[in-house]
């Protein structure tokens, strides 16, 4: 009886792990901890908001799977450009208010 409690034991942690990998690479790596900022980083200290409420802000926009993020001037705003599924996504990096929507090219 034992041996099969250690043993369940050891399977539903295994099952835990590989869920979280799971999670972790269908998900965004900047949810994981990690950043998905591609151009624009030496801009980030001039941003009010992070990364990810950019992100999460322009997955309310836009439907997809997340790709890169930059950051870049805008109609003389810093925004985070970010690319969700076939969109690419600005969002103001001082308000986090999604300012364009377009199709990416």
């Amino acid at each position: 009886m034992r041996n099969r409690i250690i043993g369940m034991a050891v399977v539903g942690i295994a099952t835990l792990g590989a869920a979280g990998g799971v999670a972790a690479a269908s998900g965004s790596s900047a949810a994981a901890g990690g950043s998905r900022l591609d151009d624009g980083k030496e801009l980030l200290a001039e941003a009010t908001i992070t990364e990810q409420q950019a992100i999460t802000a322009a997955q309310g926009a836009a439907k997809g799977d997340l790709n890169e993020v930059d950051l870049e001037q805008y109609s003389g705003r810093l925004v985070f450009n970010v690319d969700v599924g076939s969109h690419d996504v600005k969002v103001d990096a001082g308000s986090g208010q999604v300012l364009a929507v377009s199709q990416d090219d």
